[in-house]
């Protein structure tokens, strides 16, 4: 027993132990990432790279889409999460 509460003593006092940022244990994503780096980075919304300009305005509505989806799909998780909290609060009504 004293040896559990030495053990628990000696963690929440913090001596002995570092923090350290983990690792990946392997390296594959690295040259997928130098890649989208070396091009502008992951979270660009423009086109850099040499596209025909018709291919390049299908392109751009095509984010324009994806974009208006996401802000749906936002909106529906939202009105989603309302509508769940209301019918909880009324079911603990209803226990009552």
């Amino acid at each position: 027993m004293n040896a559990i509460r030495n053990i628990g003593a000696f963690l929440s006092s913090g001596a002995g132990l570092l923090r350290f940022i983990p690792e990946p244990k392997n390296r594959l994503g690295r040259g997928f990432l130098n890649t989208m780096r070396s091009l502008g980075g992951l979270g660009s919304s423009t086109i850099t790279l040499d596209i025909d300009p018709q291919y390049r305005e299908l392109i751009e509505t095509q984010i324009k889409v994806q974009q208006q989806m996401q802000n749906v799909t936002m909106e529906s998780n939202l009105e989603k999460t309302r509508h769940e909290s209301k019918m909880a609060a009324l079911r603990n009504l209803r226990a009552a």
